[in-house]
């Protein structure tokens, strides 16, 4: 019944992935570029510095839903890892379930502030400014997405615990 919605969920997330790598190919290039004409040329831009900061916050949160699906996130299982399945499957549902509530509330608190820097007009007050919900928008979405994520975990027949890390669902 979900399938078509999860393989949507699925895509979106390999797609904003995709993007991701872009924003750190672009911070990458802004950086360089900058030291070049910096030091080189003795023209410094008054874009790079920008470019860099709002690509490592919107990337940041376009990988923040793939590395929550992969469960690539910094994890300390042991003391899970060492009980029976029979207890280490309730004990990563009750995991997954603080960490679906803590992204969904996440979410919740970044897009009231989303809607409040839209109402109020806000703006990031840099040499160009720009309306700041243009990059507050991508942490509202990393958390709604890795929470969804979160919740599709849930599912207990899909938990597996074993020797090592948890298994992927």
């Amino acid at each position: 019944m979900f399938r078509p919605i999860f393989w949507v969920h699925d895509r979106l997330t390999d797609v904003s992935f995709e993007l991701g790598k872009i924003c750190l190919a672009i911070i990458l290039f802004s950086y360089c570029f900058e030291v070049a004409a910096r030091y080189f040329f003795n023209a410094p831009t008054w874009w790079a510095d920008e470019a860099v900061s709002y690509s490592l916050c919107i990337g940041c949160f376009l990988v923040m839903p793939r590395v929550t699906r992969d469960k690539g996130h910094v994890a300390v299982t042991f003391l899970v890892d060492m009980l029976s399945p029979a207890k280490g499957k309730p004990a990563y549902w009750v995991i997954y379930l603080l960490c679906f509530v803590a992204c969904a509330l996440g979410f919740w608190i970044n897009l009231d502030e989303n809607i409040r820097q839209v109402v109020k007009d806000v703006h990031l007050m840099k040499v160009k400014p720009i309306p700041k919900y243009w990059i507050s928008v991508f942490i509202t979405y990393g958390f709604g997405m890795s929470a969804l994520h979160f919740l599709r975990m849930l599912d207990y027949r899909t938990i597996k615990v074993g020797h090592g890390r948890e298994e992927q669902y």
